[in-house]
């Protein structure tokens, strides 16, 4: 019995010893199924839109980092307004700087990006979402199946309410 008691001890010893010598771990790729290496984080403040009838500005914020918190710089976010998160429904009921629906814009030293997103002047719903996606080679791939989750994106919710003011608009 002592015998079996040493020979297991012995062989649990050298498999120990022995089993892992890794002593550091690589990020996988962006995109390898294995997990994220970019993180994409966003805000706007306010992210409460009055509708009435006026225009008013929120500022949408955007940080870009890699899985250990360091910042990545040159990296162009796309941005673009959602009724739903759900779905690719893109819709144009504000504006953002340029004039536009959507925008692109490139991330500062410190991994960040803001643009300046302009409520609508009628009442459409009770919440929308500004949609940041990570360009990959130049392009965003919001509707492709086969990146879905795998492409560095946040949804950041705005809430609308109804001034007495403001018309409804019954279209989506």
């Amino acid at each position: 019995m002592k015998k079996i008691l040493y020979i297991l001890i012995i062989v649990s010893l050298v498999l120990a010893v022995s089993s892992c010598k890794r002593s550091e771990l690589i990020d996988p790729g962006w995109d390898d199924p294995a997990g994220f290496y970019i993180l994409l984080e966003g805000s706007a403040n306010p992210a409460v839109f009055f509708i009435d009838g006026n225009i008013h500005r929120s500022m949408v914020y955007v940080r870009v980092t890699d899985s250990k918190g360091n910042p990545l710089s040159g990296r162009t976010i796309f941005f673009r307004q959602l009724h739903d998160s759900t779905s690719n429904q893109q819709i144009e009921w504000g504006y953002f700087e340029n004039n536009h629906g959507t925008i692109r814009k490139t991330t500062n030293t410190n991994g960040e990006v803001s643009v300046y997103f302009y409520s609508p002047t009628k009442f459409y719903s009770g919440h929308m979402y500004i949609h940041a996606l990570l360009e990959v080679n130049g392009r965003a791939l919001p509707g492709s199946s086969s990146h879905v989750g795998n492409i560095p994106q946040d949804y950041i919710a705005i809430t609308m309410y109804q001034s007495g003011s403001a018309g409804a608009v019954t279209e989506k």
